[in-house]
């Protein structure tokens, strides 16, 4: 595909076919089917409005069964763009995983039509430092805390997971379909996929210009460009028909993890496009995936992609009891 420093197709045609594309992905979204709920669905206690950084607002889904030690906490981060944002947006966070025995914070930061970067990655990281306050009043385990996120969301929750002066440290992440490097977003494209030709495209929001004109910031805000030794597991999902950001992205990301060392997990997912974690369709019927692995760099295996696998996930690395150690 070409690249910024080169000659873009005709705007005209480019802005159809991206607005094509995200009508497309918008209504897809909108038809796919949720999962019923269990009837015999484990308690939970849902705290709502919790007030933290800049007058932002987070949403608790806590075990309701009594808890003798503390418990381990995953934060959701919900896509949109960087600009539309919104909590409930996504998995269902009393199933996934609330009724499993972890505390979710389902967490807002602010749209970069109203701040730019880096606002949004400070917003993430006073969601951390909050629950590292509150954890006593809601028996949150503050030791072990894991991230998760799509798209524009996943971007966020990678960039806070791989800062050096984090606190609380964040000891695991998963990232659907997150772009990684805002200077290769058009070389990744697959064809027929969204192109950045103009301000309408969410990383020109973030960045306020293209990023190839703003390339130290682009650079500060590309994941794939912040890898550094020690950084905590990442495990990413990306679909392979992915039209608003190319699964290269991720590829991208778990090139860099494996060369600094560290445990990374990438489920090309097959036939999936962009946004398959906001619906119940994901549930109800798994999808295969190739999968690439830090633990085996020179293979490939096959998986199905299924809560269960990112429940596995975070369990390896947040859970210290006998059965997880």
């Amino acid at each position: 595909m070409p690249s910024e420093d080169t000659q873009l197709p005709d705007l005209t045609a480019v802005s159809a076919n991206n607005a094509d594309v995200m009508g497309r992905f918008m209504e897809g979204l909108s038809r796919a089917p949720r999962p019923p709920e269990r009837i015999d669905a484990a308690p939970v206690q849902v705290v709502r409005d919790v007030v933290y950084g800049t007058d932002l607002r987070m949403d608790l889904y806590l075990p309701g069964s009594a808890r003798t030690t503390p418990t381990p906490v995953i934060v959701w981060l919900a896509g949109g763009g960087w600009r539309n944002q919104r909590r409930g947006q996504g998995p269902r966070l009393t199933r996934l995983f609330a009724e499993r025995g972890y505390a979710m914070a389902d967490i807002e930061y602010r749209s970069s039509e109203i701040s730019p970067w880096p606002a949004q990655l400070r917003d993430v990281r006073a969601a951390l430092h909050h629950l590292h306050d509150i954890a006593d009043d809601y028996a949150l385990d503050p030791s072990a805390i894991g991230v998760w996120g799509s798209s524009a969301g996943a971007h966020l929750a990678l960039l806070a997971a791989f800062a050096a002066d984090v606190a609380p440290a964040v000891r695991a992440v998963v990232a659907g379909y997150p772009p990684t490097d805002l200077l290769s977003l058009n070389d990744d494209t697959l064809p027929g996929g969204v192109l950045g030709v103009d301000p309408s495209d969410p990383s020109w929001g973030l960045l306020g210009g293209r990023p190839s004109d703003r390339a130290a910031t682009a650079a500060e805000a590309s994941p794939a460009r912040q890898v550094r030794p020690g950084v905590p597991p990442v495990l990413l999902l990306h679909g392979d028909a992915d039209l608003l950001i190319g699964p290269a992205q991720s590829r991208r990301l778990h090139d860099a993890l494996l060369a600094a060392g560290a445990e990374s997990h990438l489920l090309l997912v097959h036939g999936a496009d962009h946004g398959f974690l906001n619906t119940g369709d994901w549930e109800l019927h798994p999808m295969t995936a190739t999968v690439l692995s830090s633990r085996a760099p020179d293979a490939e295996g096959s998986v199905l992609l299924t809560p269960a696998l990112i429940e596995r996930f975070f369990d390896r690395h947040l859970r210290t009891d006998p059965w997880n150690a």
